[in-house]
């Protein structure tokens, strides 16, 4: 049976683009009658995948197509865009030490308040980057942001440690507002 199951799926896969005529005799499938009572049936070829919808981007039917590259190239051109940006911006200052300790803490809340126990959050050392670095969030599409990230372990929905994973907070340039926070992993 599965031999048969497995002539037919190869016979649907190989089959042209444009709709095929088989014709089922019992359990077999042919491409010509095989009885007089043999039952014909259509094969269609399947859809296809729109390769522009980014959620098919990198799959193995969108794979070298032109459609997904050209997006893969407005992203980097995009991204490259805010990097341009960020290299043309004059050198400044870290913010003081309270600022950074404050913008940390505030990090840490935001993250917390995300998890399924914030209670049994272990936190592990927080950094904050270096400058400025070209980031993405859906609704704002890529800015410059300052990003702070932090190691957590936290428990999950059974009660069981997830075991730690990279947390970051992308904050403005002037460190005053979170824009985004999120999952690493």
């Amino acid at each position: 049976m599965l031999l048969r199951i497995s002539v037919v799926l190869i016979s649907l896969v190989s089959a042209p683009v444009f709709a095929q005529t088989m014709y089922k005799c019992g359990n077999t499938f042919s491409q010509t009658p095989c009885a007089a009572d043999a039952q014909k049936i259509e094969v269609k070829p399947s859809t296809a995948v729109d390769c522009s919808n980014y959620q098919h981007i990198g799959t193995e039917a969108c794979r070298g197509k032109s459609s997904s590259s050209n997006i893969i190239k407005d992203i980097d051109a995009a991204r490259a865009k805010v990097q341009k940006q960020i290299d043309s911006m004059p050198p400044t200052l870290p913010p003081s030490a309270e600022v950074i300790e404050a913008n940390k803490k505030r990090c840490i809340a935001r993250i917390t308040a995300m998890l399924k126990d914030p209670e049994s959050a272990r936190i592990g050392e927080i950094t904050r980057s270096a400058g400025p670095a070209p980031d993405y969030q859906t609704n704002l599409g890529w800015f410059p942001s300052i990003t702070y990230a932090v190691t957590i372990n936290a428990k999950n929905s059974y009660g069981g440690y997830t075991g730690a994973k990279t947390w970051g907070c992308s904050f403005d340039l002037q460190e005053k507002e979170i824009i985004k926070a999120r999952s690493y992993e």
